[in-house]
């Protein structure tokens, strides 16, 4: 089982200097990968009326003002200090974006950093976020499937044409392409919608803050469906972040192993200014995931 950690991308300990950091020390104890989450513009808290999948009462808490450095620039740096380890997004809201420069972008950042982008993606969540990028939060499902289609296209660096329901292009290619061939698409979500979604058009599932239980019940869940859509679940890369929701330790790591996970992502405090809490808090993980360190 492969080990990721969330990095200082956003909030307010956010910095050139920690960002390098933590990528480092993930570098050193073994970490098998780094991750970053993502907002492009964000309302007044207030004015969100949007129903937030991860807090108990449904409301997004963070203000306007929050530092949140855009995910791909963020693991361009971490990649030129830690060369070993995976670059992930945790999760990028895919339909906010125009699918040929996001394809650019994701293959440069392939192509520099010798093929370690996993590409996490989510079709949204708030819709004023939608209204202030002004794209439609309306279909965003369909038009995230079709971006990833068109997307993989251009991965292949052949000619592309494609005539579909959202986007129109003629005739051209796009260099460099992925390192890896095509860069493995992983899907965050866990409702009915974002299972599907996985066992359709998805290299794996990325679930985050599903509680053990909900875990165990959304994993059986996406195995019925690879079924009806012919396809092994074993070809389904598990990435699990448990966040706030779970601590991680030797039980917890019995049951993902049990489940099938193959990554599980981690997320250190990042509250003190120093980071002596997230050190110490890698360290403990990594030895409670036998991580080997590297220093």
């Amino acid at each position: 089982m492969k080990i990721g950690v969330r990095i200082p991308g956003a909030g307010p300990n956010t910095s050139p200097e920690n960002i390098i950091t933590v990528s480092t020390w993930a570098e050193e104890l073994g970490y098998h990968s780094v991750w970053i989450s993502d907002h492009v513009a964000l309302p007044e808290a207030h004015s969100i009326k949007s129903h937030y999948p991860y807090d108990s009462e449904n409301q997004w808490r963070m203000p306007a003002d929050t530092t949140w450095v855009d995910p791909l620039l963020v693991l361009a740096l971490a990649a030129a200090v830690a060369p070993t380890v995976q670059l992930g997004t945790s999760v990028v809201v895919l339909p906010l974006r125009n699918p040929m420069l996001l394809a650019k972008q994701l293959a440069s950042l392939d192509f520099l950093s010798g093929g370690r982008v996993i590409f996490g993606a989510g079709v949204g969540w708030m819709e004023e976020e939608f209204e202030i990028v002004g794209e439609p939060f309306e279909r965003r499902g369909a038009r995230s499937a079709e971006m990833i289609e068109l997307m993989r296209k251009f991965w292949l660096g052949e000619t592309v044409t494609h005539h579909g329901e959202f986007y129109d292009v003629p005739a051209c290619r796009m260099a460099p392409t992925p390192i890896q061939g095509s860069i493995p698409i992983v899907w965050g979500g866990h409702s009915e919608f974002a299972l599907e979604r996985v066992a359709r058009l998805g290299d794996g599932w990325h679930p985050t803050q599903l509680s053990i239980d909900e875990l165990t019940s959304k994993t059986a869940r996406l195995r019925e469906l690879c079924e009806q859509h012919g396809r092994d679940m074993d070809s389904i890369t598990v990435i699990a972040r448990p966040g706030p929701v779970y601590p991680i330790n030797e039980a917890n790591q019995a049951k993902h192993h049990e489940l099938g996970i193959d990554h599980v992502v981690v997320d250190p405090p990042m509250q003190d200014e120093k980071l002596a809490d997230c050190r110490a808090e890698m360290e403990r993980m990594a030895r409670v995931c036998n991580l080997t360190s590297m220093s």
